[in-house]
């Protein structure tokens, strides 16, 4: 997976966004070591991020990491699956090359002309697009939220009582229930809860399975060749 980073020329103070990235990049290295062959390195500066992954399943929780960690800059991705030729065994990213390289960066040239946040080629062209396509709705969607806002979900998510939030931000409890409204967070969070079992539900498929564990939803089908 490649990342680049938009109109990374104009970011004014570049060592402390590169200072963010490396953070970013970290705590995903420790939050998903289990989905990581290679671990995600800044590859070009403060311009372009790289990583391996062994397991699809957390890639829109992986990615949504660097979004809230960059914000209000924005960071565009392409996931690839192809082969790896070179350095494979010292598992260092930014060693390694291969054509999942070349079509990973091809990918990413696709973004910077069409606009869009992520490019998704994995095995199925239908569910490798749904699932481009919804991820690239949902950042379209955040992109346009202030930094307050966003703030706002963000710890939201993470401390789950409004009250909290708000005398952690300094503004009222009434202005963060109304922003959690008006930004429809409720809804937006039960979309992205499905994408996250879409997501474990396919990689499960390239693996093979018929039966997976436990999820947090209930469902009734799964994918059908």
């Amino acid at each position: 997976m490649l990342g680049d980073v938009v109109s990374s020329r104009t970011i004014a103070d570049r060592p402390n966004f590169q200072k963010k990235l490396e953070n970013a990049c970290n705590d995903v290295n420790l939050n998903y070591r289990n989905d990581i062959f290679a671990e995600f390195k800044i590859s070009k500066g403060t311009d372009e991020i790289a990583g391996v992954l062994v397991d699809i399943s957390n890639i829109f929780k992986i990615i949504t990491l660097f979004f809230d960690y960059l914000y209000p800059y924005q960071i565009r991705f392409a996931l690839v699956y192809d082969y790896i030729d070179v350095s494979m065994d010292i598992r260092d990213v930014t060693k390694m090359d291969g054509p999942a390289f070349h079509k990973a960066s091809s990918d990413i040239n696709e973004l910077k002309l069409i606009g869009t946040s992520f490019k998704f080629s994995v095995y199925d062209l239908i569910v490798d697009s749904a699932i481009e396509n919804e991820i690239n709705l949902l950042f379209m969607i955040k992109s346009d939220w202030s930094l307050l806002q966003h703030n706002i979900i963000k710890e939201y998510m993470k401390l789950g009582k409004q009250t909290e939030v708000a005398n952690k931000l300094g503004t009222s409890q009434t202005f963060v229930s109304r922003t959690i409204h008006k930004l429809r967070w409720k809804e937006l969070s039960y979309i992205e809860e499905n994408l996250n079992y879409m997501l474990l539900r396919y990689q499960q498929r390239l693996l093979g399975r018929n039966k997976i564990g436990c999820s947090s939803i209930d469902r009734n089908s799964d994918f059908r060749d």
